[in-house]
């Protein structure tokens, strides 16, 4: 019988020769096959093992991308990068595009992710005893072959929209790979501490988000900037005003902290808003003027206005500010579970325009 190669993954090279020396290690024969995503050149390399020993393979994968790793490991400064899941929509382009200018004015590297059901590895139980299947391999290769050609294609399109000059100041990698999207984001972003996770709404409509974009928004150990159906293309230097979502709790301070390095080269204001139900109390008071005395001895060079609102509805006064400031990014911890629910809540959406055109920038403490 004829032995097939199985792509396990798509990596950089320096990555691919990595894992290649893992699977080694483990008596796992494996081959490196360029793929060029981009007219320059390979900046690819497929990782390929025998479909026999594909289920050996995988767990070795798992381990190289950090899958049983649950904490969040210490950054490296010269491997700062942003983090873009691909999925080829329409919304998927100006995901990109936006999240290429913050990496432009962040001198960071940009990540590319695509994963792709693969019939092989997640249609088979594995047991002792593998069967061979021409069929089932037959799709594998057309799964396989459809989205490096749809990555391919994606990728060539959003190099030319945002030109080609401009596009070669950003350094980039691409990963293509079999897989569950939500895991694979949230395992590479916290196994390489990324910067930030940019991604769209993915729920099809602007009053969803989709099950993907929850998942990582919920799990996430890492900044996430959601980008919603409606948000109208701009340049990052636009962008003029952000609202951060205050309880006055510690865990705002750290989030605050994340803002500001993000914002770093950036003039933007940042509006630090408290909604009361009831009428504002001498303690929210006396909790404004301290943020407000914080802020401006931490960050003196930073422009932040630090607000009071009062109102029995939290969405509606929030949406009023936001409309009223002409926000341009709203921001929150997710130590406010109830409020994110509420804010993707399609009952809610329904009933009012938030959100639907404002990127969502949200913190774990």
């Amino acid at each position: 019988m004829e032995k097939k190669l199985v792509t396990i993954i798509v990596l950089p090279f320096s990555k691919a020769k990595i894992l290649k020396m893992r699977l080694e290690e483990q008596k796992i024969e494996s081959a490196l096959e360029e793929i060029n995503l981009l007219d320059e050149g390979a900046t690819s390399v497929k990782v390929q093992v025998q479909d026999r020993d594909v289920k050996d393979a995988i767990p070795v994968l798992e381990d190289f991308l950090g899958k049983k790793e649950e904490t969040l490991k210490t950054g490296d400064k010269q491997n700062e990068h942003i983090l873009v899941p691909v999925d080829f929509s329409g919304q998927t382009l100006k995901t990109c595009k936006l999240a290429f200018n913050i990496a432009s004015h962040l001198k960071a590297k940009l990540v590319f992710m695509h994963c792709y059901i693969n019939p092989l590895i997640h249609s088979v139980p594995y047991a002792d005893v593998y069967v061979y299947d021409s069929t089932l391999l037959a799709r594998m290769d057309n799964a396989e072959k459809n989205a490096n050609d749809n990555f391919k294609k994606f990728i060539k399109k959003l190099s030319a929209e945002i030109d080609k000059k401009e596009w070669k100041n950003v350094k980039s990698e691409f990963i293509i790979k079999p897989g569950y999207a939500d895991e694979d984001i949230l395992t590479y972003a916290h196994e390489n501490n990324s910067m930030l996770i940019v991604m769209g709404t993915g729920g099809g409509n602007e009053s969803t988000v989709g099950s993907i974009t929850a998942d990582v928004i919920y799990n996430a150990k890492v900044p996430v900037l959601v980008v919603p159906e409606k948000y109208h293309e701009r340049k990052l230097n636009e962008f003029k005003k952000i609202l951060y979502a205050t309880n006055f709790g510690e865990k705002d301070f750290i989030a605050i902290e994340k803002l500001v390095r993000i914002l770093k080269p950036l003039a933007i204001k940042v509006f630090c808003v408290h909604v009361a139900k009831d009428e504002c109390s001498e303690w929210d008071k006396a909790r404004l003027e301290g943020m407000k005395e914080l802020l401006k001895s931490r960050y003196a060079e930073k422009d932040f206005d630090c607000r009071l609102l009062q109102g029995d509805d939290l969405l509606k006064t929030l949406d009023k500010f936001i409309k009223d400031e002409s926000i341009d990014v709203i921001s929150l911890t997710t130590h406010r579970r109830n409020l994110i629910s509420r804010l993707f809540n399609p009952s809610v959406a329904r009933k009012m325009v938030f959100h639907s055109q404002t990127p969502l920038l949200i913190f774990h403490a």
